[in-house]
């Protein structure tokens, strides 16, 4: 007899925990050709007139319960808004590291995409799939919804983490007119020897010119350029350091957030940066979370 089964009560009747206020769907997409998963999470104050904003994240299988618990205490004391997160509807992390990876990267050419150890080699159709993924997100998936909750149109916001990140920059630089608010959590700006950044200059035109003034939250955790802790199978010490110097996490965001922050745009515009003291990219998710509520929210 285990100490779990010691300690553990009489048996008891179990079923799967909920989030209260929270509803998900299958739905399947024309661009991309594959099934998400949707989670919804509707506050339990009712809408403001205009409706309840909407925030929208990528990777939903992991950050939907955090958002959403967040989301509940915001809607008492700030502004309450729809969740939505974006997922898929397997429980395999191959699977869904793939399906991620394939939406939240834009076009890559396979030589420029490093074999992971313990992983089969790369594929072209796991990855480059961001603009697919953005179409499903603004053309599919917002209607959807629109139809089924009391949403803003107008007060749209695009969260996304780590690869995530790199999705919402993405989709920031071609399309800056889709959401409202655009933060990007942690962004693997590295991806594709920082081949992102090309549309900066033209994202940069806009702003000036006010063609375009979206709201931008750059974050990143003051640990993310740091060796980590442990040491991850199948890496050695220096094949670490070499990665994490290639990566800037930090300088990168940093670099980034700063050039987006000195651009002069038209009424609206706005474009903060901010680095969480002690985390690292294993623990940033948290908080970035909570401050893109308070960006979104709160403005």
């Amino acid at each position: 007899m285990t100490l779990a089964e010691d300690v553990r009560p009489a048996a008891l009747e179990q079923s799967p925990a909920l989030i209260p206020g929270a509803v998900q769907f299958d739905i399947t997409s024309k661009f991309s050709g594959r099934t998400y998963r949707v989670f919804v999470y509707q506050p339990l104050v009712p809408p403001p007139p205009e409706g309840y904003p909407v925030i929208t994240l990528s990777d939903g299988n992991m950050n939907f319960p955090m958002a959403a618990a967040m989301a509940g205490m915001f809607s008492f004391q700030a502004s309450a808004a729809v969740i939505v997160g974006v997922g898929y509807p397997t429980s395999n992390p191959l699977e869904l590291m793939f399906n991620r990876t394939r939406d939240l990267t834009p076009p890559t050419p396979i030589e420029n995409i490093r074999p992971q150890p313990g992983l089969p080699p790369p594929q072209p159709e796991n990855f480059g799939g961001a603009e697919d993924f953005h179409r499903f997100l603004t053309e599919e998936l917002r209607p959807a919804i629109a139809a089924g909750w009391k949403v803003d149109p107008d007060n749209q916001t695009l969260y996304g983490y780590s690869l995530g990140g790199l999705s919402v920059l993405t989709t920031l630089f071609a399309h800056p007119d889709a959401y409202r608010t655009f933060v990007a959590s942690s962004p693997s700006i590295w991806w594709n020897n920082r081949s992102l950044l090309e549309g900066e200059a033209e994202f940069t035109r806009r702003v000036e010119t006010g063609e375009a003034a979206p709201r931008v939250l750059i974050t990143i955790g003051a640990l993310e350029q740091d060796p980590p802790k442990t040491t991850p199978p199948g890496y050695t010490e220096a094949d670490v350091k070499t990665l994490i110097a290639e990566a800037r996490m930090v300088d990168n965001a940093r670099e980034l957030g700063a050039r987006l922050a000195a651009l002069k745009g038209a009424s609206g515009y706005v474009a903060r940066f901010h680095e969480f003291a002690g985390e690292d990219h294993l623990t940033a998710m948290a908080g970035s979370i909570a401050r893109a509520m308070d960006f979104a929210l709160r403005p």
